[in-house]
C-alpha cells in the first residue's frame, strides 16, 4: 500500500483514527518514518500553517493495526504555532511529537543552508537490495540508491550513509519528505560486523523550506552520518536535498542492540 493510501483517516469524537497498514513493518514495531507521517498528516488536517520543524518521540514499540491521533497541546501565536500530537494504541501512548508550525514569508536576513553536492550521480549509486530476513520490510516502499558510506553489518570504520531516495506510489508533502529521511539504515550498524538491531528513540528534524507540496515520488538526496556514540546511544545528522536545494535538517537519536 503506497503512503497516501496508508495515511487515511477518519474523524472520531477526540481525534482521528487510522489503520496502519502491514508491508509497512521494521523488525517488530512499525517504520518510525511512517509513525511520525501519521503524526504529521493528522496536524495538517486540523492546522493551515506549514510544518517547520518536528521533535517526535518513540515511546515503544508500534504495531499494525488501529490507532488514534489525538492532539494533546496547542498555542495558536500570531506568527507562530505550537502544537503537540499523540499517537495511541489501545488507548496507550505509543509515539508523541511537539510541531512549529510558521507561515513561509520572506525576511531580511533569510539565509538556507548550502546543500552539499553528492559524491555520485544517482546513475553511479548501487540500488539497496531486499534480504528477506535482514532487510526491514518496509524498505519494499522505497527505491533506495546508496551511493556513500558501507551496508548495515559490513564491519566498516565510517558510520556514515547516503544516496538518493524516492517513495514507491503516491507520496505528498511533509510526510513523503519525513519517509526519505528515515528510510535510511542508521549508519552505526555499518560499524559491526553481525546482526544487530537498531531503533529511533527520539527524531529532530528542522524544514528549511515549505515542502508541502513536495512529490516524493520524485528523488531526494541524503547524508547521515554518526556524530556522537556512547554506549548503546548515538547521535545520526544529515541534511535532506532536493534540485540541489537543501530543505530539511535532522537529528536523530539511537539506540543499538547488540
Amino acid at each position: 500500500m503506497d503512503l497516501e493510501s496508508a495515511l487515511h483517516m477518519e474523524p472520531i469524537t477526540e481525534g482521528l483514527a487510522a489503520v496502519i497498514p502491514t508491508g509497512w513493518d521494521q523488525g517488530r514495531t512499525t517504520f518510525g518514518g511512517l509513525v511520525a507521517a501519521y503524526l504529521a498528516r493528522a496536524v495538517e488536517t486540523n492546522h493551515p500553517r506549514a510544518i517547520r520543524s518536528v521533535d517526535a518521540y518513540f515511546l515503544e514499540p508500534v504495531p499494525a493495526g488501529p490507532i488514534e491521533l489525538l492532539e494533546t497541546g496547542l498555542r495558536e501565536g500570531k506568527y507562530v504555532s505550537h502544537v503537540e500530537q499523540t499517537m495511541t494504541v489501545g488507548g496507550k501512548p505509543v509515539a508523541v511529537a511537539r510541531f512549529l508550525l510558521a507561515d513561509p514569508e520572506p525576511g531580511p536576513f533569510d539565509t538556507v543552508p548550502t546543500a552539499p553536492e553528492p559524491t555520485k550521480t544517482l546513475e553511479e549509486c548501487t540500488r539497496m537490495p531486499f534480504i528477506e530476513g535482514m532487510t526491514p520490510t518496509f524498505t519494499q516502499q522505497f527505491d533506495i540508491r546508496l551511493g556513500e558510506g558501507s551496508l548495515p553489518f559490513s564491519g566498516s570504520t565510517q558510520a556514515v550513509i547516503g544516496g538518493f531516495v524516492r517513495n514507491i506510489g503516491t507520496a505528498t508533502g511533509v510526510a513523503a519528505m519525513l519517509t526519505h529521511i528515515d528510510a535510511w539504515p542508521p549508519p552505526v550498524l555499518a560499524l559491526v560486523q553481525q546482526a544487530a538491531a537498531a531503533s529511533t528513540v527520539r527524531w529532530h528534524v528542522q524544514f528549511h523550506a515549505d515542502v508541502r507540496d513536495a512529490d516524493g515520488e520524485q528523488w531526494s538526496w541524503m547524508r547521515n552520518e554518526a556524530t556522537w556514540r556512547s554506549g548503546r546511544l548515538a547521535t545520526v545528522v544529515g541534511p535532506l536535498v532536493r534540485e540541489g536545494r537543501s530543505v530539511a535538517y535532522c537529528e536523530q537519536t539511537i539506540a543499538m542492540y547488540l
